[in-house]
């Protein structure tokens, strides 16, 4: 698991690695838009040296959401703990 708290710069270098460590899986979740954002900076970075096996799960934020709580607009999403293990868990059937 990586925490990418700013993509600019990115550690492209660190991204790398993890993602030759799993195999080329790589789950990216972001808690906005995909436009522009973490999967973007991401796929750039392995764009740098490509990985032919790459098994890639992108989660973000699609919609306009309404109210609620922080956990359920989470889920709404599709970017909570249970949609991220379960993005994983298809990486490793792909």
């Amino acid at each position: 698991m990586i925490d990418a708290y700013s993509i600019k710069p990115i550690d492209a270098e660190g991204i790398r690695e993890a993602v030759s460590e799993t195999g080329g899986r790589v789950v990216v979740a972001e808690d906005h838009h995909a436009e522009g954002g973490l999967g973007a900076a991401v796929l750039a970075a392995l764009a740098a040296e490509p990985i032919t096996d790459l098994h890639l799960k992108h989660l973000a934020v699609d919609g306009v959401p309404g109210s609620g709580t922080t956990e359920e607009l989470l889920s709404w999403a599709g970017i909570d703990s249970a949609h991220i293990a379960e993005a994983a868990r298809a990486t490793l059937e792909g």
